[in-house]
């Protein structure tokens, strides 16, 4: 059997940057703002704002859904450490 290493200390600083981060986006305006005009270029500008805000929500999607893969991880080699030492002292 292969022993897999974790530095969970790093685990956790990993999982901090990425809350911060999520933090940090989710104050980020994307919302259109009204555009006055016709024409083409107006049509391409609110396609554009449209895509941001599009993107801004599938980019917080994607990071709640990394911080809470990674609080999984750690939690099940928390719990698997237990287990393990838990079958040494019944040993």
């Amino acid at each position: 059997m292969h022993q897999i290493s974790t530095n969970v200390a790093a685990l956790n600083q990993k999982i901090q940057k990425l809350r911060d981060l999520k933090k940090e986006c989710e104050e980020i305006n994307v919302e259109p703002t009204e555009i006055v005009g016709s024409g083409q270029t107006i049509d391409v500008l609110v396609m554009v704002e449209e895509e941001y805000a599009e993107i801004k929500t599938a980019m917080l999607t994607m990071m709640t859904n990394s911080i809470g893969f990674f609080e999984n991880v750690r939690t099940s080699m928390a719990l698997a450490d237990r287990m393990a030492s838990r079958q040494i002292l019944l040993k």
